[in-house]
């Protein structure tokens, strides 16, 4: 099974990966904490529920990771629960502490559907230029 992992390029794009639409919907600099924050948008057109917690998520750029670390926080406005039922949009706000994406990019972020299929991802390679296009 070789998986999927297509890469968009600039906020605003989304991808479809095992029936799940993410999209990067905002990226955004926090000068006062020195943090990068990315709204990402997922709909589930999967018929089973998907269970998204912080470990579906991970920012990488030149000598930075944030995955399944304390430098990666992840919160929604909508869910109350881990669950995204089918059919359901839910907006999650990732923070990667310690990093501007202007200045330490170029930026991957990575949205895992499914941790059982981690080989299919979603992600999107942002350069600073990319990102300041977009502001």
């Amino acid at each position: 099974c070789s998986g999927y992992a297509p890469v968009q390029h600039a906020p605003g794009t989304s991808n479809v990966v095992l029936k799940v639409v993410s999209t990067l919907d905002r990226v955004e600099y926090k000068e006062d904490d020195n943090t990068t924050l990315f709204r990402v948008v997922v709909t589930n057109g999967r018929n089973n529920a998907l269970e998204v917690t912080k470990a579906n998520f991970a920012v990488k750029a030149d000598r930075y990771l944030a995955y399944q670390n304390d430098k990666l926080q992840v919160t929604s406005p909508d869910a109350l629960s881990h669950q995204v039922k089918k059919n359901e949009t839910v907006t999650y706000f990732v923070s990667a502490k310690g990093l501007n994406a202007l200045t330490d990019g170029p930026v991957t972020f990575t949205f895992y559907p499914d941790l059982e299929y981690s080989e299919f991802s979603a992600n999107w390679e942002l350069t600073a230029d990319a990102l300041k296009s977009a502001t």
